[in-house]
């Protein structure tokens, strides 16, 4: 039979306080999730766009 051991309860640790970021710092991290939000939505229309043109691309066992 096993044997469990009671653990002790730990004091709770306060926060600690972080100055915030400059305001320049957030503006151009802003910036650039708006460029990676950008990039990431024209490369998936391309994706899209080229899964589509393959689609419409009649089969090469048709041809035949």
């Amino acid at each position: 039979m096993r044997q469990f051991q009671l653990r002790q309860p730990q004091p709770l640790q306060q926060p600690v306080a972080r100055p915030s970021a400059p305001a320049p710092a957030r503006a151009a991290a802003s910036e650039i999730d708006g460029a990676l939000d950008k990039a990431a939505a024209l490369w998936t229309t391309r994706r899209i766009r080229s899964f589509l043109m393959l689609l419409e691309q009649p089969t090469r066992a048709a041809q035949r």
